[in-house]
């Protein structure tokens, strides 16, 4: 039971780290992008910050909505479509051809994005003892996301093209994803609540002393 709970958890880490190193990409390789749009070297960055505004504004909108579908459907299944959504939305942004192009992946990103906060950490939090640990861990996992997206993307500008700079961590994601769905149809995936209300359903019934008893008596 520990070993499925811990899988669960390090799916769910993950999902922090990789929530926001894509939202990030973006940050270190706009000026790289906008090079190969064609603009001016002392004003790409400049001009194409704001095309990631929307990404931004997405992230926190779309919050409720997502928490809503989660309550809704499937808390699992949420967290399959913020890895493979999230990875697939990334990967269509490296096929951009100008500014425009890339700021409607970036938002796309942004839609993904804003499924783990409300989703994830709702997991997180379930299953009762050492809440303050697991959402510390969790809190961690994120910041090295944070900490990781300049550094990642800089390793991959340093050899390859911006492109790549989505690509790789959107395939990343989309492993991650299936990975994290084999995961819940092994049935390794439940809730800490879940499980136990499962093993409580297996176990013996209530009152099986008492009828052991009086079986021994007759």
């Amino acid at each position: 039971m520990f070993r499925n709970f811990s899988s669960r958890l390090l799916f769910l880490n993950i999902g922090h780290f990789t929530d926001h190193l894509l939202m990030l990409i973006f940050a270190k390789a706009a000026f790289s992008a906008g090079l190969a749009f064609g603009l001016a070297e002392d004003g790409a960055y400049t001009e194409m910050i704001p095309y990631g505004i929307p990404s931004l504004v997405l992230f926190g909108a779309c919050a409720p909505i997502a928490a809503h579908f989660a309550d809704r459907w499937h808390r699992n299944g949420m967290i399959v479509v913020f890895f493979v959504g999230i990875g697939f939305s990334a990967i269509l942004t490296s096929f951009s051809e100008n500014p425009v192009e890339m700021g409607l992946g970036l938002a796309l990103i942004g839609v993904f994005a804003a499924i783990y906060h409300p989703v994830g950490i709702a997991m997180v939090i379930e299953g009762g003892g050492n809440v303050g640990w697991r959402l510390g861990l969790n809190g961690v996992w994120g910041n090295m996301g944070v900490a990781g997206a300049p550094l990642v993307t800089g390793f991959i500008l340093a050899d390859y093209d911006w492109q790549l700079a989505f690509i790789i961590p959107g395939c990343a994601s989309i492993l991650f994803g299936i990975s994290y769905l084999g995961l819940i149809l092994r049935g390794n995936a439940q809730s800490p609540e879940a499980a136990l209300s499962r093993k409580a359903e297996v176990g013996f019934a209530t009152g099986w002393q008492r009828a052991l008893i009086s079986l021994a008596m007759v």
